[in-house]
């Protein structure tokens, strides 16, 4: 039985990983929070490529209550997927030299999370949506 068992998991194991194309992930992606817009990534495939931009907005609790602080606009670099995730980079505003790394992972066919991999252990891992 075990012999038997063991190939049926790891054939569902492998079922269960979901594998996207550069397509799957076009459209335009938006996450929040503390209750306000905090970021949309939009992708195309236009050239063929998936390519896109990100908008960060910064949220301020100061006074107690949510708001936009700021918003800062990105190109997409170095765009890549592999299985259910995407990952890239963009460059930072302020002149650092260092970009910012980004990890998505789908977690439904319109579902995903995003993190920043180097912006420090508090960056929050934001759940997205796509919107067709």
């Amino acid at each position: 039985m075990h012999e038997t068992l063991c190939p049926l998991l790891l054939a569902a194991a492998a079922m269960a990983v979901q594998s996207t194309t550069p397509s799957d992930w076009v459209g335009v992606w938006q996450g929040e929070l503390d209750g306000q817009p905090s970021l949309v990534l939009t992708l195309a495939t236009d050239d063929g490529t998936l390519q896109g931009t990100l908008v960060l907005n910064g949220i301020n609790n100061e006074s107690g209550q949510a708001r936009i602080a700021v918003r800062e606009p990105h190109v997409l670099l170095h765009t890549k997927v592999d299985g259910d995730s995407l990952s890239f980079e963009v460059k930072r505003l302020r002149g650092s030299i260092t970009p910012m790394d980004f990890s998505v992972e789908l977690t439904a066919h319109d579902h995903a999370k995003i993190r920043c991999l180097n912006c420090g252990d508090d960056a929050p891992n934001v759940e997205i949506s796509k919107h067709d």
